[in-house]
């Protein structure tokens, strides 16, 4: 298995002082934690089943120092509490088969147990391990059956069976949280605070969170969910497909979008649709940013995923399609949207297989997919007959009908899973007790909220392709930033964006095109740039005059366009990179830090976010000042770099002075 969401030691010793458990967490939020560069990880983990591992493991951890002290149960309490961890354990790889064995192993050492129990009160604690355990059980089944089953319940039209699977889990987290309760009291009353012994993780839980508020927090998500099912009315949910050949800041030019058409668990209708059909009728004329108005008069939703905030980009793309005359005339709203990239059709193509197009001549499998799909788009016969996105629309629902069919299900997770963690899959809702729920699950791709008084480094470098071609597949980006501490604790920093154009040899002229690309550059708030250079001068000349004429201004987008306005709570730098084919482009910024470092057990935070649908290089150096070193590299240098990177890397270093001075 890959690396685990949560690392948990333990340890055995025979002494009867209770045992510390450290529980450190990597979540998709602050804090920052990273004693040597961090690696990208491959599973992704639903905080449910991670919260639920977290919980259950205490709850064996706390079992087995109460049995220990009775001697009549010393000999079972270790293999109890060994059944809980391996359950544990087996719910963090996701191996649900695996935890509902180990729980149900506990279960029956527990009733055991119980039936043999002379001791007063103890009784009542096993009844409600042994009811913890059976719920446990009961849980992983319907989790694993949601795994197996989930995807092909929903496209099979079988969605009563599939609410009802959410109802068992709301169900059993609800008497998990009951027994929760009971333990604690019934532990506090043989003078044993459950909890305290434990350093609990920091994250969310820094907040005074504990595993069983996060399952609380699971279970008001999936009454949300259930409800929102459950509702008496079609549900429509917006599926962007992204293209990151022409990247845009949420991730990709959407050429086509497709809608989802749900009822009640059931997935009726999948139609796809090319994006300059609702832009077409279109009634509204809206002003679009800045950098797009010398290619366009007015904003729509082919545009409209303007903003590296996926929620306020998804939300603006809704907002057009819903003002289109092809939805408004019908009352059409959508519940919420879910951006896919390139990637995640490539993984659907490799588990489910090659899928033969007659009419196209075409066997369409995952290594041609973006190079067939693209010539028929750009130069195919149907663009002639003025549908250009048709191969798009046939492909789609066999892609699905495939998925309803038994498939590779370990596979499909993990697979998915990866895509999540890399961005290339963000879901957005209108409801906000859901989209609170994915935020914090970490798949909503909104720019991350710096904490109140941040003591660290923000970094995210988004792109913008306008009248590129589809150059971007071509194009290797390397980002190197080099950050320098001084005596006085002040950081300047030196960050260089390096863009590799090698898409000069490719026969399609959309390849080969001149990247031209709009570039931002977000840092912590209140950063003063120093110097910049290797930046294209560039004066962008409006199609349109928009004064006295019926435009609307956008204010969202103005908020962002203001003079030394933050954008999502940055600082923006931005300018133009453009990189003609087989050339090499290197933009270069100097600029200091508002934040300062203090020398003696000082901290260095950085948060560096990744764009979705861009795959490249990230280096970081952090030199120390000199006579001090970096604890966790031995030396005055830190260096991390990182290919196959997540959403969000996080590093966390402390200064410390050098002993061999």
């Amino acid at each position: 298995m890959t690396k685990k969401f949560f690392d948990i030691k333990h340890s055995r010793e025979k002494s009867p002082t209770p045992r510390m458990v450290r529980v450190p967490i990597s979540l998709p939020y602050i804090p920052l934690k990273t004693t040597s560069p961090p690696q990208p990880k491959s599973n992704f983990k639903v905080p449910l089943v991670a919260a639920l591992a977290v919980f259950l493991l205490i709850i064996g951890v706390f079992g087995f120092n109460l049995f220990r002290f009775k001697q009549h149960a010393e000999n079972t309490a270790p293999i109890i509490y060994d059944h809980f961890k391996q359950g544990a354990d087996a719910l963090l790889a996701f191996d649900l088969a695996g935890a509902k064995e180990s729980f149900q192993a506990a279960s029956r050492e527990l009733q055991t147990l119980n039936s043999q129990a002379p001791i007063k009160n103890l009784p009542k604690i096993l009844n409600d391990l042994f009811s913890l355990s059976q719920n446990t059980v009961h849980l992983s089944g319907t989790l694993e059956e949601l795994k197996a089953n989930g995807l092909s319940l929903m496209i099979n039209k079988k969605g009563a069976f599939l609410i009802e699977h959410f109802k068992s889990l709301t169900d059993d987290l609800s008497k998990i949280g009951e027994l929760t309760d009971n333990l604690k009291s019934q532990a506090a009353g043989l003078g044993y605070q459950l909890g305290e012994e434990f350093s609990l993780p920091t994250g969310d839980l820094s907040k005074g969170d504990k595993p069983d508020s996060k399952i609380e927090e699971s279970e008001n998500f999936l009454k949300a969910f259930i409800g929102w099912l459950e509702q008496s009315k079609k549900q429509r949910l917006l599926i962007l497909f992204q293209n990151p050949s022409e990247i845009r800041p949420a991730g990709g030019f959407i050429g086509s979008y497709g809608i989802a058409t749900l009822f009640q668990g059931n997935l009726l209708d999948l139609e796809v649709r090319d994006i300059y059909d609702p832009d077409g009728q279109l009634d509204i004329n809206v002003i679009p940013p800045k950098p797009l108005q010398g290619i366009t008069g007015r904003w729509g939703a082919r545009d409209a995923n303007w903003f590296f905030d996926f929620p306020t980009s998804a939300k603006k793309v809704s907002d057009f399609l819903e003002s289109s005359k092809i939805y408004k005339e019908t009352g059409v709203k959508f519940a919420g949207a879910v951006a896919v990239n390139v990637e995640v059709i490539k993984d659907l193509l490799e588990i489910i297989g090659p899928i033969d197009l007659p009419e196209y001549n075409l066997t369409i499998n995952k290594d041609n997919f973006l190079a067939e799909v693209q010539r028929e788009v750009e130069a195919g016969a149907d663009k002639a007959k003025n549908d250009p996105k048709k191969i798009l629309k046939v492909l789609t629902p066999l892609i699905f009908d495939r998925l309803a069919k038994p498939i590779e299900k370990d596979s499909f997770i993990e697979k998915m899973g990866d895509r999540f963690r890399k961005k290339d899959i963000m879901v957005y809702f209108k409801d906000g007790a859901i989209e609170d729920y994915l935020k914090r699950l970490g798949v909503g791709g909104e720019v991350a909220v710096l904490p109140e008084n941040f003591n660290g480094e923000y970094l995210a470098v988004v792109n913008a392709n306008i009248a590129g071609g589809k150059s971007d597949a071509f194009i290797k980006q390397k980002i190197k930033l080099e950050a320098k501490v001084d005596k006085l604790g002040q950081i300047e920093n030196h960050l260089t964006i390096e863009r590799n154009h090698n898409g000069q040899n490719e026969k399609d002229w959309w390849y080969r095109a001149t990247n031209r690309n709009y570039l931002q550059v977000f840092v912590t708030p209140n950063s003063k740039l120093l110097k910049i250079s290797g930046d294209t001068p560039k004066i962008i000349k409006p199609l349109l005059d928009y004064r006295g004429k019926n435009y609307i201004t956008d204010e969202s987008l103005k908020a962002i366009e203001q003079s030394d306005a933050l954008v999502f709570g940055k600082t923006s730098f931005a300018r133009w990179l453009d990189v003609k084919a087989g050339t090499t482009g290197k933009l270069e910024l100097n600029y200091l830090s508002p934040n300062k470092i203090n020398l003696v057990g000082g901290a260095y935070h950085l948060i560096f976010e990744k764009q979705s649908g861009v795959n490249g290089e990230l280096d970081v150096i952090v030199e120390a000042p000199e006579g001090f070193q970096w604890k966790e590299s031995g030396s005055r240098i830190f260096n991390y770099s990182g290919r196959d990177l997540p959403a969000r890397v996080f590093l966390d270093l402390t200064l410390e002075e050098d002993p061999a001075l």
